[in-house]
């Protein structure tokens, strides 16, 4: 089924630049002379869009002002791409300020289209972007509804039509030049226009309107090139003022972590660390490097971690601007396939270990490694955790049924067993240096404690750990 949804995003550079409902803001074109977009508070002291900036100014003296960077702007528009690829795997931008998905191949995925849909608009809610949606079988017609904000979630042919046909022409934004000519011959709506001869409208105002309106009804591709990102990620948020503590930090970083996550989940990568570069009004810069024991790639956990890390930072001046950078990825085929290996790692040791490291030091954690030795002595070694990741934490062999947690530092003598549990096992090894051992582990019940005894070549018996 031909599916298309266009998400448009409006005043999306505005919105970027954090600024507070307090103090009106505006961003204006490059040369400074008209008003681009208004914030709500600045609408109300009567500053409206393509306003001369003299004329704000007169309006609200103490009016905040952003020059428009077409970089930054474009860059925002790549950042609701990556984290579009959550939904759809064919994403087309559609500059300034909306993105095309492609829907049919997805909606069985997500349950049907009104599930579909509200999972997109709940994600923007919860980053507060403005967003109007809007869906068609075609692109133009979902772009074209999103323009307007008809809320029409519906793909019934006769329902489309007779939303398309109810679409002010003053919505949809067509050239000045087109829409001019269109008011001149009387028409209103779209549907006016459909009415008329395709080969009239071509002649009389522009054959580009003329090959829009076929678009409409046929053409399943949209006027645009397939989004591809580069594999590596780079963001960055601008503040309309400058933030003087590390919590400041935290909303404009849950932002770009979730553009992140949005790459991560379509290339199908994790990573083991953040480099974050914080711009101050006078130099030099600030660098921070978020490290982490094992590679990761959830949104809730890589914001935790941060939220950790930025607890033990301070800011030696006021930030004016925060940018996030990764260029080292790892692939996630070794965490799917750690879902069939042991219960230790399905409780998500390394998550937990990551946690431990970001609230107190790489120097204050070790995890053990199994060394492949068979003595219980020399089967494991405490390493740190910055030079580990989680898939080496545990021995590939499973001993956790035989072997206990707690080992004595050296085995303590002990009477001949009487309530064996399980045993013999028997453990040969280190004929390879001067600590040759040869013995017999049992499993004992003692006293209601089941402990860990051996006897060894003397016949001697021997107390060595406790099982939990």
């Amino acid at each position: 089924m031909a599916a298309w949804v266009y998400l448009y995003f409006p005043d999306m550079y505005l919105h970027s630049i954090l600024s507070g409902d307090d103090v009106p803001t505006v961003v204006v074109t490059a040369d400074s002379q008209r008003v681009l977009q208004v914030s709500n508070l600045a609408q109300q002291q009567g500053i409206q869009v393509d306003m001369p900036l003299s004329n704000a100014l007169f309006l609200s003296p103490e009016l905040c002002c952003h020059t428009l960077d077409p970089e930054y702007a474009m860059q925002l528009l790549q950042q609701r791409a990556l984290w579009a690829y959550r939904y759809s795997a064919q994403v087309f931008t559609d500059p300034p300020h909306g993105v095309w998905l492609e829907a049919g191949s997805m909606l069985r995925l997500f349950g049907g289209l009104t599930a579909f849909v509200k999972t997109i608009q709940k994600s923007c809610q919860v980053h507060a972007w403005p967003l109007q949606l809007g869906m068609g079988q075609t692109p133009l017609a979902a772009r074209w509804m999103a323009l307007a904000d008809v809320n029409v979630m519906t793909l019934d042919n006769e329902r489309q039509r007779e939303a398309l046909n109810k679409l002010p022409l003053s919505e949809l934004h067509l050239e000045d030049k087109q829409l001019l000519a269109l008011q001149r011959l009387g028409l209103r709506t779209l549907g006016e226009l459909l009415a008329l001869p395709l080969a009239e409208v071509g002649r009389r105002i522009c054959p580009a309107l003329m090959k829009q309106l076929r678009d409409l009804h046929g053409s399943q591709v949209p006027p645009a090139s397939l989004f591809k990102p580069a594999l590596t990620f780079s963001d960055r948020a601008l503040f309309n003022h400058d933030v003087e503590h590390h919590n400041g930090l935290l909303f404009p970083l849950t932002r770009l972590l979730n553009s992140l996550c949005g790459f991560l989940h379509h290339h199908q990568l994790s990573v083991r660390w953040l480099a974050l570069r914080l711009l101050h009004r006078e130099p030099p810069e600030t660098h921070w490097l978020f490290e982490f024991a094992s590679h990761e790639h959830r949104y809730d956990e890589l914001l935790q971690l941060c939220r950790y890390q930025l607890e033990k930072q301070s800011l030696r001046a006021p930030v004016t601007e925060l940018q996030l950078s990764v260029t080292q990825f790892t692939p996630r085929e070794h965490a799917q396939i750690r879902c069939l290996d042991t219960q230790a790692r399905k409780q998500g040791s390394g998550t937990l270990i990551n946690r431990l490291q970001a609230k107190l030091s790489t120097q204050q954690i070790s995890v053990l490694r199994g060394t492949g030795d068979a003595r219980p002595e020399y089967a494991w070694q405490a390493i740190a955790a910055d030079q580990s990741s989680s898939d080496a934490h545990w021995n590939k062999a499973d001993r956790s049924g035989d072997w206990p947690l707690w080992l004595l530092p050296t085995p303590q003598p002990w009477h001949p067993p009487k309530n064996i549990v399980k045993g013999p096992l028997r453990i040969s090894g280190g004929w390879w240096d001067t600590s040759h051992i040869r013995r017999d582990y049992y499993q004992v019940l003692h006293d209601a404690q089941l402990i860990w005894v051996f006897r060894d070549d003397q016949k001697q018996w021997f107390l060595h750990g406790y099982f939990s």
